[in-house]
């Protein structure tokens, strides 16, 4: 951690990071929903997230991305479009949530360097 970081930050930066490799997993999802045999991919964090937390090291959390093992269809693809879209708003919404977090943590720092 730097030295204006605390445990809150790191982990609200680690979250992002693991947001954001989900959300570039959905889009290959939804770009390969018509390629024979593609099998979705589905990125895992929280977990690992929440023992580093406990651990006192966010950064050290781990971020995995495995294939579904949902059902395939005749063409050997699982890609559901319409999960797909949900968990892609899902995950926006998630990345808000997390910014507003640092910028409230931001802001906070703000006002105690300039006193404003």
């Amino acid at each position: 951690m730097n030295p204006i970081s605390d445990l809150t930050t790191a982990t609200l930066h680690r979250a992002l990071d693991g947001l954001d490799q989900r959300q570039a997993a959905i889009a290959n999802n939804i770009a390969n929903v018509e390629t024979p045999g593609y099998l979705a991919r589905q990125v895992s964090f929280e977990d690992s997230l929440r023992s580093a937390v406990e651990a006192g090291r966010p950064f050290s959390a781990s971020i995995t991305e495995d294939r579904s093992l949902a059902p395939t269809r005749l063409n050997g693809n699982n890609v559901n479009v319409d999960m797909e879209i949900l968990a892609n708003s899902e995950v926006g919404l998630r990345q808000q949530l997390a910014i507003q977090g640092l910028n409230a943590k931001y802001q906070l720092l703000r006002t105690s360097i300039t006193g404003r």
